[in-house]
């Protein structure tokens, strides 16, 4: 599935869930700091919106997000102290996951948090569509691996299961 593809899933097929998401739903708010900069990346309808001071979100398929963009094609003079990937960089093979972790960590502080929401692979979305989605299977190692090689703490990691047929990764990051 390409990006126009991804784009139609989300802005035709996919709704927000984020109440049923203890650790990486509306209580992320919290997590950051009033003076903080917080990069939504994947904001789908822009929830935080209104909830945080500093808040920059992007999404290529909601008009919704404050910037309609990718995070590959997303560019700012400012970093960021905080990021949010919550089922945003969860498509396609290992080298794609790469290569946007290494493009948002261009738009972070030196010290910085990352929390993240991912789908290990499963297509429990509850559409029609979601077999043609290419996600990423994301899993407890990818987050150690992943902190390892871009210089990251890996502070927290769990799993959330906000119905009984869903299961999504949490994490937090930490540089």
């Amino acid at each position: 599935m390409n990006q126009q593809e991804l784009n139609k899933y989300f802005s035709t097929e996919w709704q927000p869930e984020m109440e049923k998401y203890a650790l990486s739903g509306m209580d992320l708010v919290h997590k950051c700091r009033k003076r903080d900069w917080v990069l939504d990346v994947g904001c789908g309808y822009n929830p935080f919106k209104g909830h945080i001071k500093n808040l920059v979100a992007i999404d290529p398929a909601n008009d919704k997000a404050d910037v309609v963009t990718t995070i590959e094609d997303f560019e700012t003079d400012r970093l960021f102290d905080v990021a949010f990937c919550l089922g945003s960089i969860n498509f396609g093979d290992e080298a794609k996951i790469r290569t946007q972790i290494e493009k948002l960590i261009t738009h972070m502080q030196p010290s910085c948090k990352i929390f993240w929401r991912c789908n290990p692979g499963r297509f429990d979305h509850g559409n029609t569509n979601t077999h043609k989605v290419n996600f990423f299977n994301w899993s407890e190692q990818y987050h150690e691996t992943f902190c390892k090689d871009y210089g990251f703490k890996l502070v927290e990691l769990g799993t959330e299961i906000p119905d009984n047929d869903k299961v999504r990764i949490y994490a937090e990051w930490n540089r």
